[in-house]
């Protein structure tokens, strides 16, 4: 028994002096999607702060696939000595309610560090070809053909296809829906009009809705898009109590000590406070959050619970 003692104290000590001069190496931040998506602007603005408050490089791994789950699969079975983290978002507690099985516990596998930001929507976005000019063109077009018009989202169980399956419950229309690995290559598709339709991030889409390279039909906030101020949203437009929004988060391995996830969290409260960050953040319809790792924890919870019911009444088949 007293050697177990001196065993634990031990153990504390070390961590505590590793702690403490955490960090002494750059730190991987893993973004579970390809580059150019949404999680991915939202990573690198991140990062890019991290490192300067940190006074070490914080490194983006890009590790797209199975909608965030090849990349949070790296991180659970990473050391949890703070230098492997995760950077992640709203598909990270989606994907309980739509995958049968996950290689890790959403909860119990990784140690919350920071809420950074919410969305405060998405922007469904169609190709200038698409005959659709409105919302309710949409609606008539699916009812008249069924199973037809085509939406692209960023994987299966993704905020893009959440969003999608909600809306056809809601409006009684049948859409047909293709997956792809992230949401990069889904708004590539997009714009070269493989596709026709996307619940679209506003961080990637607003600037090409500005540009004139894609039509917006509607915003899938309560409020309207500060940066698409004349756009109506889902729930002006008739379909009552429509709403799919989402948040970007840190994440660390389980078992990362409580000194190093303290010191991570700090600095992510610390960075979505500068003047400058915010300024990016509300040029890409986000806002600043910046939480405890004991509020981020009772978030994913709630969140959690939140879409197993949106996927129960979705009627969304597990894959």
């Amino acid at each position: 028994m007293i050697t177990k003692l001196i065993a634990a104290l031990a153990l504390i000590f070390f961590a505590g002096i590793c702690a403490a001069a955490y960090p002494e190496r750059p730190i991987r931040l893993v973004v579970p999607v390809a580059p150019g998506g949404a999680v991915d602007v939202v990573g690198r603005i991140t990062g890019q702060k991290l490192s300067a408050l940190l006074g070490q490089n914080v490194v983006i791994d890009n590790r797209a696939g199975a909608n965030y789950i090849i990349g949070s699969e790296i991180v659970a079975r990473s050391a949890p000595d703070g230098y492997t983290l995760l950077f992640t978002a709203g598909a990270h507690t989606i994907n309980p309610a739509v995958y049968r099985k996950l290689p890790y516990d959403t909860l119990r596998d990784f140690t919350p560090i920071s809420h950074i930001a919410n969305s405060s929507g998405l922007v469904i976005v169609v190709h200038p070809s698409f005959p659709a000019r409105s919302l309710q063109d949409l609606i008539a077009m699916a009812r008249a053909d069924p199973g037809k018009v085509i939406y692209g989202s960023a994987g299966h169980g993704n905020l893009t296809h959440i969003a999608g399956e909600m809306f056809q419950v809601m409006a009684g229309v049948k859409l047909n829906h293709v997956p792809y690995k992230s949401a990069g290559p889904a708004v590539n598709d997009l714009l070269g009009g493989q596709i026709p339709l996307m619940f679209g991030p506003s961080p990637v889409v607003v600037p090409m809705v500005q540009a004139g390279r894609l039509r917006p039909l509607a915003f899938t906030g309560l409020k309207r898009s500060a940066q698409l101020p004349a756009l109506p949203t889902v729930d002006e437009l008739g379909i009552k109590g429509y709403e799919a929004t989402g948040w970007y988060g840190i994440h660390g391995p389980r078992g990362t000590p409580k000194a190093i996830v303290d010191r991570l969290s700090a600095g992510a409260r610390q960075l979505v406070q500068m003047p400058d960050t915010r300024e990016r953040f509300a040029a890409l319809n986000l806002e600043p959050i910046g939480s405890s790792p004991e509020e981020f924890a009772q978030f994913l919870k709630q969140d959690l619970r939140k879409y197993a019911e949106i996927a129960r009444k979705a009627k969304i088949e597990q894959q």
